[in-house]
């Protein structure tokens, strides 16, 4: 072999490392997208799923106007008569049902239920909507406050009558939905949307203020809170 067909071989070995760095190069970025974006994005129900969120932002002041409710209908959720309610509260009563014996073992099992059977999914979406507990039920999915609702509902069919929802903003400014309520001159925050145990936040409400946290965010006060008898706003 002389220089020459050396010279063209060595060209051609440097061209071909030069195109295989690139294509390394193309690979790695492939390989980075595809870690950050999900297949199900371009699936053919991932474009559906991306169109009804863009039919509802679109449409989100139409149906906020429709789903605005007084006050009295928003008390009017916490419905112990509701017959889902009604069904779920009878099964959770052991024979012979006292207040003062079974409530919290009744109040419990409600709460172990809806964790495990109902997941919660916070929309983002800007849009006001209230769920029935029988449409969350037969769809297993709820977003906070419909979630709190229908605790709430249950521990009141239940016999407990101080069982409010809350609506609190956690120190990222965001806000969520949980229940609190008494019962034997004890404090318990209850929320369905996390694995949390039923005794986890019970106690001294200041302590509780302080203690709870919800996906990792600290509570940063209450800004309402709202039962079948009152609605109550803490800030003007």
């Amino acid at each position: 072999m002389d220089s020459n067909e050396v010279a063209e071989l060595r060209k051609k070995v440097s061209e071909l490392t030069k195109e295989l760095k690139e294509k390394q190069k193309r690979i790695a970025e492939l390989n980075a997208k595809l870690s950050t974006t999900s297949l199900f994005e371009f699936s053919e129900p991932g474009l559906r799923l991306k169109l009804y969120k863009l039919l509802l932002k679109k449409y989100a002041p139409l149906i906020n106007r429709e789903e605005t409710k007084t006050v009295g209908e928003i008390k009017g959720l916490i419905n112990k008569d509701d017959l889902t309610v009604q069904a779920l509260a009878m099964q959770f009563k052991p024979e012979n049902y006292s207040y003062e014996k079974h409530f919290l073992q009744a109040a419990k099992k409600a709460f172990e239920f809806l964790k495990k059977e109902i997941r919660y999914v916070n929309p983002e979406l800007d849009i006001n909507f209230w769920l029935t507990p029988a449409e969350m039920l037969a769809n297993k999915v709820a977003d906070d406050e419909d979630l709190a609702v229908f605790l709430c509902s249950i521990l009141f069919a239940l016999g407990n009558e101080n069982a409010s929802v809350v609506i609190a903003e956690l120190e990222d400014m965001s806000t969520h939905a949980f229940v609190l309520m008494e019962f034997n001159n004890k404090v318990y925050f209850l929320d369905p949307c996390q694995e949390h145990e039923f005794e986890e936040y019970s106690g001294n409400l200041m302590d509780l203020l302080k203690k709870y946290s919800f996906q990792g965010k600290k509570l940063s006060r209450m800004l309402y809170k709202f039962n079948h008898f009152e609605y109550r706003q803490f800030i003007e």
